[in-house]
């Protein structure tokens, strides 16, 4: 039996009688063949992922997902000398740090270890959550014409509004600025784009030299090319992209070696391909990160016939190795 048909029927998304009859005829034939659909269709009941488009309804579901988060404010110890500590907040595992430096402006460095989210209370109450592998760097205190943050990651601003003091996200290949709005920047090491979503307000883009590339509306995506040095913006639903703090990460027909690099970042494993074909294998549906990251390698294994195999290490991180069959 053609397994996306088997998929396709595990969400209800077959309405031709013929196929509905093959498909049940073949299910009830053994018990092997019940035994391979009871575990498509329990595997559909922890995430919606998949190789091909799972529609609105998919996006429906996650939307019944979504639960309040708690703002927590970290508060930082303010000594001169260098601090390292760890704390746990709302299950978000959080070191910071805090550096003394010439200019005698203290500032404050979040990092947020592989597996783990972050949630900060800036100076000015701007409020920030971080994603697995991000780093933020912001001053204890924000000066009197500008408030300026250094970004490397994934953050969710839901900035306070101050139009005598704009509000600065640089990342290593842009500026993003704003008075006061909510918005989404994604700006990872290594990664092809720079993606900033604007929920509500107003930001403007410009680049490392401060040129503005564009101004965004609410509902609007932008992605930079990093090597084309390219902007593109499109219209989008803002839901999707704040999901994630949540623990809900939504793949738009993406290539699964980025796939791999955001499972890298959630469960702090690494991925290995045994051939470059796999790699441009394209999925879309959403990441359930309180779901044990097996789970999602059977749908690959499931919807595009790859295997895996999980190779443990107590002083590593764990190699996942995907392989046609």
């Amino acid at each position: 039996m053609d397994k996306e048909k088997l998929h396709k029927y595990a969400l209800n998304k077959i309405s031709d009688k013929t196929e509905i009859e093959e498909i049940v005829s073949w299910i009830e034939s053994s018990p092997e063949n019940r035994k391979e659909f009871n575990n498509i269709k329990n595997l559909w009941s922890y995430t919606d992922f998949s190789n091909y488009n799972t529609g609105e309804k998919a996006k429906g579901n996650l939307k019944k997902r979504v639960r309040r988060v708690k703002i927590v404010k970290l508060e930082l110890l303010k000594y001169a000398a260098i601090i390292v500590m760890s704390l746990l907040v709302g299950g978000a595992l959080t070191f910071i740090s805090q550096h003394s430096f010439k200019s005698e402006i203290a500032y404050n460095e979040v990092i947020v270890p592989f597996g783990e989210n972050a949630e900060v209370v800036l100076p000015d109450k701007t409020h920030v959550w971080l994603s697995a592998g991000s780093h933020l760097l912001y001053p204890s205190t924000f000066d009197k014409k500008s408030r300026d943050i250094q970004l490397t990651g994934e953050a969710l601003f839901d900035v306070e509004h101050n139009p005598k003091k704009p509000f600065h996200v640089t990342t290593p290949n842009l500026i993003v600025e704003v008075l006061g709005t909510t918005f989404n920047v994604e700006a990872f090491d290594g990664a092809k784009y720079v993606n900033v979503t604007l929920v509500e307000g107003n930001v403007n883009i410009q680049n490392k030299e401060g040129r503005v590339l564009t101004n965004l509306n609410p509902s609007q995506k932008a992605s930079y090319n990093i090597s084309a040095k390219s902007l593109d913006v499109k219209k989008v639903d803002t839901n999707y992209y704040s999901l994630w703090k949540q623990g809900i990460h939504i793949m738009d027909d993406e290539t699964l070696a980025d796939i791999a690099l955001r499972l890298e970042r959630l469960y702090d494993v690494k991925i290995i391909f045994d051939n470059e074909r796999v790699k441009e294998i394209k999925f879309s549906g959403s990441i359930l990160k309180n779901k044990p990251i097996e789970q999602i390698l059977d749908v690959f294994k499931y919807t595009s016939g790859i295997d895996y195999q999980i190779v443990l290490h107590n002083d590593k991180p764990n190699e996942i190795y995907l392989k046609k069959k």
